[in-house]
């Protein structure tokens, strides 16, 4: 794989890893049809009625979603599974897309007021990761599971939570991104958070995590430049790169109407638009020896049962945490992590 601004920079795998990475080779940028741009043979299987509304451009991302094909699912042995939906929709009076988020409620124990797609954890008696995301949004803001204005588009590349340095590799979650369009936005007037998962529902434009600029109607109401929410260099997006269990990692923020879109769920959210729109991003994606994602992921997965093996010979104070750090990209910098996670 060519080191380019379209992929992460050179990254030369652990040799025990080889073998897994042939079976977890995960694409972050190319045509969905794999065809040159503007000469893509992608087709939405949507009737004409439900793309009503729609510039011939979000058309397009659409049909490039629908024609991506990720790799099947491998074996992810103890890695923890998770699944998010990213729900695609048009807003009334606008042709392009937007994304469904939510605001984590303050009472949750892990990432508390941040910003999220619906999911959650794969559950052993969910069919498919499909069935888990769509479980979840309903559990989360009441999105029907079964509705013939909420159309499956498919699955993207998984993406890996990627944490500081002295946390556990236990606590690695590997996350699936599925990706629905909703033609008939009035199914999302009548969601209603859940107030013990979610304190608030909003939108914001995909391609604002494709360009990192938002303009017009999408700019307003946004979150006080010089607040709390946003006290980031950068109008709209703001980088931090980062050492974590995996190697380096550049920490992506958006400005939104709430909490910044970051982390994890601006992983998923570049990964959307880098498909949907057939071109990187118009910033710099990754970190200087930013591993692959299918990389990261091979790597826990066969170091994961013996770290585990080592836990279960270490004695720890039930219930006692610890606040984590991450490695700075200056020599002697460290950041703190706002998780806390447990000793194992």
């Amino acid at each position: 794989m060519p080191c380019g601004r379209s992929m992460p920079h050179c990254f030369t795998p652990n040799p025990s890893t080889h073998k897994l990475m042939a079976k977890m080779t995960y694409t972050t940028y190319a045509s969905a049809s794999n065809s040159p741009r503007g000469e893509s043979s992608s087709r939405l299987d949507l009737p004409e009625s439900a793309l009503s509304g729609l510039s011939d451009e979000s058309r397009s991302c659409l049909a490039r979603l629908a024609s991506y094909r990720a790799p099947p699912l491998p074996d992810f042995g103890m890695l923890k599974q998770a699944a998010v939906l990213v729900v695609l929709f048009r807003k009334e009076g606008d042709d392009e897309l937007h994304v469904l988020l939510t605001t984590r409620a303050k009472t949750l124990r892990r990432h508390p007021s941040q910003t999220a797609l619906p999911g959650g954890k794969v559950d052993p008696e969910d069919p498919d990761v499909i069935y888990t995301a769509r479980r979840e949004a309903f559990e989360e803001v009441g999105l029907p599971m079964d509705h013939p204005a909420i159309h499956h588009i498919g699955i993207i590349d998984p993406v890996l939570t990627i944490l500081p340095l002295n946390a556990h590799m236990k606590n690695h979650i590997v996350v699936v991104p599925v990706v629905c369009f909703v033609s008939d936005p009035t199914i999302l007037s009548g969601l209603s958070p859940n107030p013990d998962e979610v304190d608030a529902i909003f939108t914001h434009p995909l391609k604002g995590c494709w360009t990192g600029q938002v303009s017009g109607k999408d700019a307003e109401g946004l979150s006080d430049s010089d607040g709390g929410w946003w006290p980031h260099e950068g109008d709209f997006h703001s980088t931090e790169d980062r050492i974590g269990t995996t190697g380096g990692y550049r920490m992506h923020r958006f400005r939104t109407k709430r909490t910044p879109i970051k982390g994890l769920t601006s992983d998923v959210l570049i990964d959307t638009a880098t498909i949907a729109y057939d071109a990187p991003p118009h910033f710099s994606r990754y970190a200087p020896d930013q591993p692959p994602f299918s990389a990261a992921i091979a790597e826990v997965v066969l170091g994961l049962p013996e770290a585990m093996a080592r836990a279960s010979t270490t004695s720890s104070v039930d219930g006692e945490r610890r606040v984590l750090e991450w490695g700075g990209t200056e020599v002697g910098k460290s950041v703190l992590s706002t998780e806390q996670y447990e000793v194992v």
